[in-house]
């Protein structure tokens, strides 16, 4: 998919539409099930056209991608490390290098064939060995051994809690946990 796709341009147009401020009050209140609800979901109905496991990985993605900025939580998206394409890594390549323990690599689904998903995670364990600190999100259950989350409210947002908490731990976090004060 581009980087001029319907998703991304929905997905700015609905975060222009609730406002900057409006959503950094949600982040620093905690509410991320409300940004989905507000967000993701009316996106997710309103794109047509495009394959469903496509759409519901792209726009978790996308959106991952502006929260985790928005919530200065450090990462790379879309890269190649190793020969290895990853959609995202929490906070950087050097530090996958330095201390895997330290990096989390996410993937986001973007097909149903099982066989394609279970090849893409062998062949991010090649540069990420501990199977929790490999997140997949998906758009249904799937029964593997690394840590999952749904595209779902409740879900997505334990996920976004676990990424905070995660770089809190790490101590990766800057002095604020947000890019403005609400």
């Amino acid at each position: 998919m581009s980087e001029n796709s319907p998703i991304k341009d929905a997905l700015y147009a609905k975060i222009d539409l609730i406002g900057q401020n409006h959503i950094h009050e949600l982040l620093s209140n905690g509410k991320f099930i409300e940004i989905f609800e507000k967000i993701y979901e009316p996106i997710i109905d309103s794109i047509k056209n495009i394959d469903e496991y496509e759409k519901y990985g792209t726009l978790a993605e996308s959106l991952t991608h502006y929260l985790f900025t928005e919530m200065l939580i450090p990462s790379q998206r879309k890269i190649t490390f190793e020969d290895i394409d990853l959609d995202m890594i929490i906070p950087n390549t050097i530090e996958l290098q330095k201390d895997s323990h330290n990096t989390i690599i996410i993937f986001f689904v973007k097909t149903s064939n099982i066989q394609k998903i279970k090849q893409r995670i062998q062949d991010i364990k090649k540069i990420q060995k501990d199977d929790a600190n490999i997140w997949v999100i998906s758009k249904d259950d799937i029964e593997i051994p690394q840590s999952t989350y749904k595209t779902k409210k409740e879900s997505f947002s334990i996920f976004l809690k676990d990424a905070q908490n995660f770089i809190k731990t790490k101590k990766m976090n800057k002095l604020n946990i947000f890019k403005t004060k609400a």
